[in-house]
C-alpha cells in the first residue's frame, strides 16, 4: 500500500510543461477598415493583433445580395500578432513597413468568407455600399497550434460613392 501511495505522489507532483503556449485573443474593434478596395482589416484596442481579409475585385462588387468565396491564395485571411501598435496607413503602403516587427503570423488554410451586399441609399440615389462579412469554417493551422472557428464575424464594411 505505501508502494502505491508513494507512486500516486511521485506521478502527481510530476507535471508537464507546454512550454511557452500563446492562444491568441482574437478580439477586435468593431471598425472595419480598407486600405483600396481589396484589403480590408481589423485591430484589437491596443493595435498590436490584426485580422486581414484580402479579396479580389470579383468578390467585393455592387451586386445586391449574398456572395461566398472560398479561402484561397487570392482571397485570403491573415492573422498577425505586431511588437508595436499600427496606425492607418501600414496596410496602404506600396512597400511593407520593417516596422513594427510582425511576431507571430497565421494563415488560414480553408474557410468560407461570407458577404452580403446591400445598397445605402439617400434620398433614392445610391451613395454607397455596406458589406457584412462572415467567414464560415474559419481554419488557422502551422506547425504548432490549431484554431478553428466555425463562424468568425469579420464585420460591416461601409463604402461610400
Amino acid at each position: 500500500m505505501k508502494k502505491i501511495i508513494l507512486l500516486f505522489l511521485t506521478i502527481s507532483l510530476c507535471s508537464c510543461n507546454d512550454g511557452d503556449f500563446d492562444v491568441p485573443s482574437f478580439e477586435f474593434t468593431s471598425d472595419v477598415k480598407s486600405c483600396g478596395e481589396y484589403v480590408i482589416y481589423k485591430k484589437n484596442s491596443t493595435s498590436t493583433e490584426v485580422i486581414i481579409l484580402t479579396l479580389t475585385p470579383t468578390n467585393i462588387g455592387t451586386t445586391i445580395g449574398d456572395k461566398t468565396v472560398a479561402i484561397s491564395t487570392t482571397s485570403s485571411v491573415t492573422y498577425r500578432i505586431l511588437e508595436d501598435g499600427i496606425d492607418s496607413n501600414y496596410f496602404c503602403q506600396s512597400i511593407p513597413p520593417s516596422t513594427p516587427r510582425v511576431l507571430k503570423e497565421l494563415i488560414a488554410d480553408s474557410g468560407t468568407i461570407n458577404i452580403t451586399t446591400a445598397e445605402i441609399l439617400t434620398n433614392e440615389v445610391i451613395t454607397g455600399y455596406t458589406y457584412t462579412i462572415t467567414i464560415s469554417d474559419l481554419l488557422f493551422n502551422d506547425v504548432n497550434e490549431r484554431i478553428f472557428f466555425e463562424s468568425f464575424d469579420f464585420g460591416i464594411l461601409t463604402v461610400n460613392l
